[in-house]
């Protein structure tokens, strides 16, 4: 099959035939029908997540069942099917305690690139090449079958991929925040995940939803998809403006940029007792400092989450699409073939892309 191989960090992705074996006790082969291109995944390409190439990245997967492998119940062959960036096992203690989205087994090889066994199921010239969260970047992935969930036939199958990783992000946010009607909430960042926060605490009841970003066309769709108010963190101070238009601090701040500014914005924004809710993924080895004295003296909760639970939450999302209280396709800015991966690429860092779909 064809896929885009990363052989070394920060150089162009190559369109390569490799080989993809059968898949293994619990895992599902998928006929790739589109796959989102995410920030995540260029943190690979450039190294800062630090997968040892070569390595097929691409991890908001949907597509169709191919082939099962042995004990498979959840999926079978023919069904349309939306792939969670987290892979479950459902037998460690987090899975079987009501948080997959923290699966201990899956935590322990996601840097590696490798299924749970400790190894992959794709070569180039015999050599053993790693996957990034599912390896969507290819005609085929290879993922286990707690990952996945059905698609309703009415939904267009290429469109719900960024519920992948941006919509099952957003939704754990809202989940890790429970937010209560009429809380006002600030969103740093107006990415997928952002847009996808501020989608679904519109569709939660939140007060007033405040969105900072750095670019206007972004903040433009964050006010169609549900912001009452924006602000350009480069053309004004953000924390000042959320706190004067929240009357003394956000309840609420979802952070989504992963950068230090991001951050601190987060941090000086909220209220006295307030939570903030850490979502988006700096690099690896970033030291992004916290003033720890004011979190302690003003009260504030802070907690990171790492998106939804895939057996859950993806049913929940796709209700939420279906009932068109959540539009994933507001976070569709491009369409690319595969064989135009490294312009994709291109576009997103200069920031001018939310989600661009790879169609293989």
């Amino acid at each position: 099959m064809r896929a885009a191989v990363l052989h070394e960090y920060k150089e162009p992705l190559k369109i390569e035939e490799v080989e993809i074996a059968e898949p293994k006790a619990g895992e599902v082969k998928v006929k790739v029908t589109a796959t989102g291109l995410c920030h995540s995944d260029v943190n690979v390409f450039e190294g800062k997540t630090p997968v040892p190439p070569p390595v097929i990245a691409g991890h908001e997967i949907a597509g169709i069942v191919e082939e099962v492998g042995h004990g498979v119940t959840r999926v079978k062959p023919g069904d349309r099917v939306v792939s969670a960036f987290i892979h479950p096992c459902g037998v460690c203690r987090n899975c079987i305690s009501g948080h997959e989205n923290l699966c201990e087994t899956f935590a322990s090889v996601r840097l590696k690139g490798t299924m749970f066994d400790g190894t992959t199921r794709i070569t180039l010239n015999g050599k053993e090449v790693r996957t990034f969260l599912g390896g969507g970047f290819a005609e085929y992935a290879i993922v286990g079958e707690n990952a996945l969930t059905k698609v309703p036939s009415e939904l267009d199958l290429e469109k719900v991929s960024p519920l992948s990783c941006a919509g099952i992000t957003g939704y754990g946010a809202i989940e890790q925040a429970k937010v209560e009607p009429g809380e006002n909430v600030a969103v740093i960042g107006v990415g997928g995940v952002g847009l996808s926060v501020i989608q679904m605490l519109k569709a939660s009841g939140a007060g007033r939803i405040i969105a900072v970003g750095t670019k206007k066309w972004k903040l433009d769709r964050a006010i169609d998809l549900g912001a009452t108010d924006v602000i350009n963190s480069k053309e004004a101070d953000a924390v000042k403006a959320i706190r004067q238009i929240t009357n003394g601090g956000a309840d609420v701040v979802v952070e989504a940029g992963g950068v230090e500014e991001t951050i601190r914005i987060a941090t000086d924004s909220v209220r006295i007792g307030g939570r903030v809710v850490l979502v988006g993924l700096p690099p690896a080895s970033s030291d992004i400092p916290v003033r720890i004295a004011s979190i302690v003296r003003n009260g504030i909760t802070i907690a990171g989450n790492y998106g939804g639970r895939p057996r859950v939450d993806m049913p929940r999302l796709l209700d939420l699409v279906r009932l068109g209280k959540y539009d994933p396709t507001k976070l569709i800015t491009g369409r690319y073939k595969l064989d135009e991966i490294n312009e994709a690429v291109k576009v997103l860092e200069e920031g001018e892309a939310i989600r661009s779909l790879i169609i293989p």
